[in-house]
């Protein structure tokens, strides 16, 4: 898993790879909730898999890559997600 250099919120786009901490691959980014102007990232949606979109709290992001985002979660718990609405 090569998700390049580390970078911020303010360059991850939609389509982004999502990985859990134990390196599966969960679908992609479909919107990075955020309010740049005050600083703050407040999560991601992500989609590609059983259940749907869900969501992510930035509390759950280990490290946003160039190509991809690691969470801090198992692939069972974002599994257990919320799913966004």
């Amino acid at each position: 898993m090569d998700l390049g250099t580390p970078t911020s919120y303010l360059t991850l786009t939609a389509g982004a790879r999502v990985y859990s901490a134990d390196e599966q691959e969960l679908g992609s980014v479909d919107e990075v909730r955020c309010a740049p102007d005050l600083d703050i990232f407040d999560g991601i949606i992500i989609s590609g898999g059983p259940p749907g979109q869900r969501y992510v709290d930035a509390e759950h992001v280990q490290e946003i890559f160039e190509q991809g985002v690691l969470l801090k979660l198992s692939a069972a718990e974002a599994d257990a997600l919320p799913t966004s609405a």
